[in-house]
Protein backbone atom coordinates (compact mmCIF):
# COMPACT_ATOMS: atom_id res chain seq x y z
CA UNK A 1 0.00 0.00 0.00
CA UNK A 2 2.93 2.09 0.80
CA UNK A 3 4.54 1.43 -2.41
CA UNK A 4 1.01 2.93 -4.38
CA UNK A 5 1.14 6.24 -2.19
CA UNK A 6 5.30 6.57 -3.54
CA UNK A 7 4.21 6.51 -6.67
CA UNK A 8 1.52 9.04 -6.58
CA UNK A 9 3.23 11.59 -4.50
CA UNK A 10 6.16 10.74 -7.13
CA UNK A 11 4.01 11.17 -10.28
CA UNK A 12 1.94 14.59 -8.57
CA UNK A 13 5.59 15.95 -8.21
CA UNK A 14 6.44 15.32 -11.56
CA UNK A 15 2.93 16.24 -12.76
CA UNK A 16 3.96 19.64 -10.84
CA UNK A 17 7.21 20.75 -11.81
CA UNK A 18 5.99 20.29 -15.69
CA UNK A 19 2.99 22.28 -15.37
CA UNK A 20 5.58 24.64 -13.56
CA UNK A 21 7.90 24.28 -16.98
CA UNK A 22 4.92 24.64 -19.31
CA UNK A 23 3.81 28.20 -17.25
CA UNK A 24 7.28 29.53 -17.41
CA UNK A 25 8.10 29.13 -20.99
CA UNK A 26 4.50 30.12 -21.98
CA UNK A 27 5.65 33.39 -20.17
CA UNK A 28 8.96 33.41 -21.58
CA UNK A 29 7.07 33.09 -24.87
CA UNK A 30 4.50 35.86 -24.40
CA UNK A 31 7.89 38.09 -23.37
CA UNK A 32 9.26 37.59 -27.02
CA UNK A 33 5.61 37.73 -28.84
CA UNK A 34 5.01 40.98 -27.08
CA UNK A 35 5.83 44.27 -29.45
CA UNK A 36 7.58 46.29 -27.09
CA UNK A 37 9.83 43.65 -25.84
CA UNK A 38 11.09 42.54 -29.12
CA UNK A 39 13.44 45.07 -30.25
CA UNK A 40 13.09 43.15 -33.66
CA UNK A 41 9.80 42.79 -34.24
CA UNK A 42 9.04 46.41 -33.17
CA UNK A 43 11.80 47.38 -35.70
CA UNK A 44 10.22 45.47 -38.45
CA UNK A 45 6.50 46.77 -37.64
CA UNK A 46 8.05 50.37 -37.48
CA UNK A 47 10.05 49.75 -41.06
CA UNK A 48 6.27 48.83 -42.48
CA UNK A 49 4.53 51.63 -41.10
CA UNK A 50 7.17 53.99 -42.32
CA UNK A 51 7.04 52.67 -45.76
CA UNK A 52 3.41 52.98 -45.78
CA UNK A 53 3.93 56.73 -44.77
CA UNK A 54 6.18 57.22 -47.63
CA UNK A 55 3.64 55.40 -50.44
CA UNK A 56 0.97 57.96 -48.59
CA UNK A 57 3.48 61.51 -49.23
CA UNK A 58 4.43 59.86 -52.44
CA UNK A 59 0.83 59.37 -53.85
CA UNK A 60 0.21 62.93 -52.57
CA UNK A 61 3.01 64.71 -54.34
CA UNK A 62 1.95 63.14 -57.92
CA UNK A 63 -1.73 64.19 -57.06
CA UNK A 64 -0.49 67.70 -55.76
CA UNK A 65 1.42 67.84 -59.23
CA UNK A 66 -1.73 66.91 -61.73
CA UNK A 67 -3.68 69.63 -59.61
CA UNK A 68 -2.96 71.92 -62.53
CA UNK A 69 -3.94 69.65 -65.36
CA UNK A 70 -7.32 68.54 -63.44
CA UNK A 71 -7.81 72.22 -62.67
CA UNK A 72 -7.53 72.99 -66.47
CA UNK A 73 -9.64 69.76 -67.34
CA UNK A 74 -12.53 71.12 -64.50
CA UNK A 75 -11.94 74.24 -66.24
CA UNK A 76 -13.33 72.94 -69.54
CA UNK A 77 -15.66 71.04 -68.70
CA UNK A 78 -17.47 73.93 -67.01
CA UNK A 79 -17.38 76.13 -70.33
CA UNK A 80 -19.17 73.22 -72.10
CA UNK A 81 -22.39 73.67 -70.20
CA UNK A 82 -25.21 75.27 -70.97
CA UNK A 83 -25.55 79.00 -68.96
CA UNK A 84 -28.21 78.78 -66.01
CA UNK A 85 -30.20 81.56 -67.53
CA UNK A 86 -31.27 79.41 -70.17
CA UNK A 87 -31.32 76.05 -67.87
CA UNK A 88 -34.77 75.29 -67.26
CA UNK A 89 -35.98 76.37 -70.64
CA UNK A 90 -33.19 74.21 -71.57
CA UNK A 91 -33.88 70.82 -69.49
CA UNK A 92 -37.74 71.57 -70.35
CA UNK A 93 -37.68 71.38 -74.31
CA UNK A 94 -35.08 68.41 -74.12
CA UNK A 95 -37.13 66.40 -71.94
CA UNK A 96 -40.26 67.44 -73.85
CA UNK A 97 -38.75 66.20 -76.93
CA UNK A 98 -37.77 63.25 -75.88
CA UNK A 99 -40.68 62.23 -74.02
CA UNK A 100 -42.75 62.99 -77.55
CA UNK A 101 -40.13 61.03 -79.36
CA UNK A 102 -40.23 58.01 -76.95
CA UNK A 103 -44.21 58.22 -76.36
CA UNK A 104 -43.90 59.10 -72.91
CA UNK A 105 -46.17 61.83 -71.30
CA UNK A 106 -44.31 64.10 -69.17
CA UNK A 107 -47.57 64.47 -66.00
CA UNK A 108 -45.00 66.80 -63.53
CA UNK A 109 -41.96 68.40 -63.97
CA UNK A 110 -40.21 70.33 -60.91
CA UNK A 111 -36.83 72.19 -60.68
CA UNK A 112 -35.02 72.77 -57.87
CA UNK A 113 -31.46 75.19 -57.89
CA UNK A 114 -28.91 74.72 -55.28
CA UNK A 115 -25.41 76.53 -55.69
CA UNK A 116 -22.31 74.52 -55.78
CA UNK A 117 -19.62 76.48 -53.63
CA UNK A 118 -16.50 77.05 -54.76
CA UNK A 119 -17.38 76.68 -58.61
CA UNK A 120 -19.05 78.69 -61.10
CA UNK A 121 -21.62 75.94 -61.65
CA UNK A 122 -25.29 75.46 -60.63
CA UNK A 123 -26.94 72.83 -59.85
CA UNK A 124 -30.51 72.06 -60.79
CA UNK A 125 -32.05 69.16 -59.44
CA UNK A 126 -35.46 67.48 -61.52
CA UNK A 127 -38.25 65.71 -60.60
CA UNK A 128 -40.29 64.06 -63.03
CA UNK A 129 -43.04 62.37 -63.28
CA UNK A 130 -43.62 59.57 -66.18
CA UNK A 131 -46.06 57.31 -67.99
CA UNK A 132 -45.83 55.25 -70.58
CA UNK A 133 -45.65 51.77 -71.79
CA UNK A 134 -42.03 49.71 -70.49
CA UNK A 135 -40.05 50.03 -73.73
CA UNK A 136 -41.00 53.92 -74.29
CA UNK A 137 -39.63 54.73 -70.45
CA UNK A 138 -36.67 52.62 -71.42
CA UNK A 139 -36.24 54.25 -74.55
CA UNK A 140 -36.88 57.98 -72.68
CA UNK A 141 -33.68 56.96 -70.09
CA UNK A 142 -31.70 55.65 -72.74
CA UNK A 143 -31.75 59.10 -74.55
CA UNK A 144 -31.67 60.41 -71.18
CA UNK A 145 -28.23 59.47 -70.39
CA UNK A 146 -26.81 59.72 -74.02
CA UNK A 147 -28.05 63.56 -74.21
CA UNK A 148 -25.58 66.34 -75.05
CA UNK A 149 -26.62 67.83 -71.62
CA UNK A 150 -25.29 66.40 -68.40
CA UNK A 151 -27.68 64.62 -66.40
CA UNK A 152 -27.31 62.21 -63.36
CA UNK A 153 -29.93 60.07 -62.79
CA UNK A 154 -30.27 59.64 -58.26
CA UNK A 155 -33.30 57.65 -58.20
CA UNK A 156 -36.26 55.92 -60.38
CA UNK A 157 -39.04 54.74 -58.42
CA UNK A 158 -42.16 53.08 -59.82
CA UNK A 159 -45.43 54.78 -59.26
CA UNK A 160 -49.08 53.45 -59.21
CA UNK A 161 -50.81 53.74 -62.38
CA UNK A 162 -54.10 54.11 -60.85
CA UNK A 163 -55.39 57.56 -59.80
CA UNK A 164 -56.77 58.19 -56.54
CA UNK A 165 -59.88 56.27 -55.77
CA UNK A 166 -59.56 54.59 -59.43
CA UNK A 167 -59.81 58.09 -61.19
CA UNK A 168 -57.75 58.61 -64.21
CA UNK A 169 -57.54 54.83 -64.47
CA UNK A 170 -54.89 54.43 -66.94
CA UNK A 171 -54.86 51.69 -69.66
CA UNK A 172 -53.45 48.07 -69.03
CA UNK A 173 -49.40 48.20 -69.94
CA UNK A 174 -48.92 51.78 -68.90
CA UNK A 175 -45.91 52.80 -66.22
CA UNK A 176 -45.88 55.44 -64.14
CA UNK A 177 -42.43 56.10 -62.55
CA UNK A 178 -40.75 58.96 -60.67
CA UNK A 179 -37.38 59.95 -61.99
CA UNK A 180 -34.81 62.10 -59.81
CA UNK A 181 -31.99 63.50 -61.97
CA UNK A 182 -29.61 66.45 -61.25
CA UNK A 183 -28.33 68.63 -64.54
CA UNK A 184 -25.28 71.39 -64.12
CA UNK A 185 -25.01 74.98 -65.79
CA UNK A 186 -22.68 77.55 -65.44
CA UNK A 187 -23.09 80.44 -63.53
CA UNK A 188 -23.79 83.39 -66.14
Amino acid sequence: MSDFKVKKRLILTGLGLLLAADGGLAFHNARLADKDQNPEAKLKAQARQLAFVKADVERANKIKARRPEDQKYFDQFESTLPPAGKGYSVVSEEVGGIARDTHVQVEDLKFREKEILGRSVNEIEIEALLGGDYAGIVRFLNRIQRSKNIYVVDSLGLDSAAGVSGANQAPPGTVKVSLHLRSYFRKT
